[in-house]
């Protein structure tokens, strides 16, 4: 195929470079950096065994995270380690729920999976389940993934794999699936657990540990497109393929009798007919690494010697000759030396067949009446439809039983493969939109196009992957501009709905939109797309996810309108969490669209926030002031069951705590307002405790931070400091427009000024009474005054009332305390007169008994 000579022998340094630098760092690793390479040059898979601690995950690291694309810098990688628990849709992409939920047919994203990536790291691939090794096998060796009717091609192209068993013990325990996977593997290598050299340690701690450590030269995957472009373009002529055969049957042979001579010896590569082609195929990327990296000024095309390469894939690979022989040594563990043997009796029996081999001749190809055709066709490329010119193109580019020149071969293909892709420039450009063409239409044309440029040739790569990048601007105009059917919209919503749900199929044709294109861009990416910035891209699809969560809400918000008033009309007045049980089934819509959204992009639990939110507060509200004179401790249940139900529905931090203080200060303060005044007469014990009872047990400020306490309970996250926590329930209470601080304050302040007043009166309309001092103390035991002021605690309890009010409620703090004042003289003046009266009887019992 036409190759740009500068563009190869600039990717081509760059991956000598690359490599070599490898070999400085992971020594003694000649053979496995050898396979990786081919790997990457053939879009093969790489197989990496041994027992644990021998970097082999390091190596497929240090390759694969440094292959990047030179546009993003990053590298194009899936990693995922096999355990027992891991499933397919690890391998493959989580599956699309709302195709499934709706059509009952099982969909992926597959550009979350293997298949979104050019390159894979597989480590402790054996250790999955026998049902995911098989979906590994197909993936790898299809590049693609069958659903139903749908087929999606993947962008994988090589994957390093690791595994901590020995691959002699893999085969000989005869497990289907782990047979047939190393089999469709191209590359397979052993790496022991010590060191050849006594000095390679040494170096290796230097390289991983010292200043000498690091890699930097650069590779991309652009890079690797070129050269395997080159790849594809090696001939292989008839003789060498003659050879091939030849040398396979040997081999064949001397295995099986090796087999038969050695039991402790197993074959570690079956010679199946689909490894004979893929050997045969794998000779154009042997020729390209030859000329990279040893005899620069070759031709490409295949030769005899070229044969010996294919020792990398047709054998296990290992350490070299040399370095064999000294592990082979010393080496006392026997399932290492096992598999170490084998690796040496596999490489003298590819030898001996290798020189078996008799000088291969060149034969010069006949043109056939193919050859004859595709000349003709393709040397007036524009005249052909684009259907026809992929054909020629391909057929010149795999060299299908084409006999003419090389160097005509060429120019053909060079001519065929311009107009090709001038055709795709030109579809790129101008494709679009408009009166005669939908989106739809649009991309569909561009990725057509791009697939036949894909197929056509390797070199064709760059310029499909520019094309699906064109259809990805596309798609990404139309959820910019195009987004959302307004136009529709306004026209249903001229006719008020009923109810929330009455608006789900404004909504579903709004989200459906969004999910459509979001579809198709992932069905772009998932085949390869060029794209220019892709942080840019991601931030203008979370835009329009974010957009689309803002016109749920708007349509959202017109139908919960009326469920709202529904409810409200038909709530009870006592009843806060009623009003939002009633809204269960909004609630559950919401949840439901929410998730919708959020699986494009959205946040989750948004869409519920942006619709109930700014309503929430003057709902509530609302049933706040539906209840009248609160009893203050139903009131705090009434809360806490109210919290409890915004928890549940998802809503609990939608409300802030100092709205729920707002509301609970403003209840009390209008509950106290229409509440009448207690009398303080008749000034009696049955009249004090009638004014306790109206006049409410519970003051406002101990309400408040009952509430607080609830709404929010990370106040109290030092409990080891109970002080400062209460101090901070205190300060959340005082976090009230002033206003409604102050009317709780008075409220508070009110009630217990009532209290001090008619104690004050009470025990001052004692000390009116007259008689002896026998009769005065019955007539006190009588009024209950004494019993009230300490058996019942009624002095304590009010002054404490007092400084809990004052230190929730700081403005009132001077009135409190000349409040405090009031009660201490009550105190100390009731205190006195019972002493008075004692006093008094025990003066009249005296005189009594001595005048006797």
């Amino acid at each position: 195929m036409a190759m740009d000579p500068e563009r190869f022998e600039a990717a081509g340094a760059r991956f000598v470079a690359f490599f070599n630098e490898l070999g400085r760092t992971f020594v003694e690793r000649e053979e496995l950096l050898a396979q990786v390479a081919l790997g990457l040059l053939s879009r093969e898979h790489v197989l990496m065994t041994g027992p644990p601690g021998t970097a082999k995950s390091g190596v497929a690291s240090a390759v694969l995270r440094r292959v990047v694309d030179e546009k993003t810098g990053a590298p194009s990688l899936f990693a995922r380690q096999f355990t027992e628990s891991t499933v397919q849709t690890d391998l493959v992409g989580p599956i699309n729920f709302k195709t499934l939920m709706e059509t009952g047919r099982t969909e992926h994203f597959t550009d979350e999976g293997m298949l979104g990536a050019v390159h894979a790291f597989l480590d402790e691939v054996f250790d999955g389940r026998d049902m995911l090794l098989r979906s590994t096998l197909n993936v790898l060796q299809e590049r693609e993934l069958k659903q139903g009717s749908v087929t999606t091609r993947g962008q994988i192209e090589c994957a390093l794999m690791t595994t901590n068993r020995y691959l002699a013990e893999i085969l000989e325990g005869s497990r289907e699936t782990l047979l047939a996977f190393v089999d469709r593997i191209a590359f397979v290598c052993f790496v022991p657990r010590g060191f050849a050299s006594v000095g390679t340690l040494s170096h290796v701690l230097k390289k991983q540990v010292g200043a000498g450590g690091g890699l930097s030269a650069a590779l991309t995957i652009q890079d690797l497109d070129v050269l395997q472009a080159a790849a594809e373009s090696v001939e292989v002529p008839d003789g060498v393929l003659d050879a091939l055969a030849q040398l396979l049957g040997y081999m064949e042979e001397e295995l099986a009798a090796a087999e038969r001579s050695d039991p402790q010896f197993l074959a570690t590569r079956y010679l199946s007919t689909r490894t004979a082609v893929r050997l045969g195929r794998l000779l154009r990327a042997v020729c390209i690494y030859d000329r990279l990296f040893t005899n620069t000024d070759r031709r490409l095309e295949a030769n005899g010697a070229d044969l010996g390469g294919l020792r990398l894939s047709l054998l296990l690979g290992g350490p070299q000759p040399e370095a064999l022989a000294a592990l082979l040594a010393r080496e006392t563990d026997a399932r290492e030396r096992r598999q170490l043997a084998i690796i040496r009796t596999e490489r003298e029996i590819f030898e001996r067949c290798l020189k078996r081999l008799p000088p291969i001749k060149a034969s010069a190809k006949k043109p056939s009446k193919e050859s004859v055709r595709l000349t003709s066709l393709a040397s007036e490329p524009s005249k052909l439809d684009t259907a026809r010119l992929v054909e020629t193109t391909r057929a010149l580019a795999q060299n299908a039983d084409v006999a003419v020149k090389p160097e005509l071969a060429k120019k053909l293909l060079r001519s065929a493969v311009a107009e090709l892709g001038d055709r795709a420039l030109r579809a790129g450009l101008i494709t679009g939109p408009n009166d005669d063409v939908t989106l739809e239409k649009a991309v569909a044309e561009l990725l057509s196009l791009s697939d036949s440029v894909e197929k056509a040739s390797a070199s064709g790569r760059s310029t499909a992957r520019w094309l699906r990048g064109r259809a990805l601007n596309l798609v990404e105009e139309a959820v910019t501009l195009a987004g959302a059917p307004v136009g529709q919209t306004l026209d249903h919503l001229k006719e008020s709905p009923a109810s929330l749900e009455q608006t789900t199929p404004l909504v579903d044709r709004r989200i459906e939109a969004l999910e459509s294109l979001v579809a198709l861009r992932n069905r772009i990416r998932a085949l390869g797309a060029e794209e220019r910035d892709h942080e840019r891209s991601n931030t203008l699809w979370h835009r329009a996810a974010l957009r689309a969560e803002g016109d749920a809400a708007a349509i959202f918000d017109v139908g919960f309108q009326k469920d709202v008033a529904t409810v409200l009309a038909q709530s009870r007045g006592d009843e806060l969490e009623g009003v939002l049980l009633a809204l269960a089934r909004p609630f559950d819509i919401l949840d439901t669209y929410g998730k919708r959204l959020a699986a494009l992009g959205g946040t989750p639990e948004q869409l519920k926030t942006l619709v109930v939110a700014p309503r929430l507060r003057p709902l509530v509200s609302s049933a706040f002031e539906r209840v009248q004179a609160p009893d203050r401790v139903k009131l705090v249940a009434q809360v806490e069951r109210l919290l409890q139900i915004l928890e549940g529905t998802g809503l609990r931090q939608v409300l802030a705590p100092r709205d729920l203080l707002a509301m609970t200060a403003e209840a009390l303060v209008r509950s106290a307002r229409s509440t009448p005044t207690p009398a303080l007469a008749p000034l009696d014990r049955a009249q004090y405790r009638r004014l306790r009872k109206e006049d409410q047990r519970v003051p406002g400020a101990f309400t408040l931070l009952e509430i607080a306490l609830r709404v929010a309970p990370g106040r109290m996250a030092e409990p080891a400091n109970p002080e400062a926590a209460v101090a901070a329930l205190a300060e959340l209470a005082r976090d009230l427009p002033q206003d409604l601080a102050r009317s709780v304050a008075e409220v508070d302040m009110g009630r217990l000024e009532r209290a001090v007043t008619f104690l004050e009166r009470w025990g001052a309309s004692l000390t009116e009474l007259a008689g002896s001092g026998e009769e005065l103390l019955r007539a006190y035991a009588q009024s209950g005054f004494f019993h009230v002021l300490t058996d019942e605690q009624a002095l304590l309890r009010t002054s404490l009332e007092i400084r809990l009010v004052a230190d929730v409620f700081p403005a009132v703090a001077e009135a409190a305390e000349r409040l405090r004042e009031r009660i201490e003289v009550v105190e100390g003046r009731s205190h006195a007169r019972v002493k008075e009266l004692l006093g008094k009887r025990s003066e009249e019992a005296w005189a009594s008994m001595l005048q006797t």
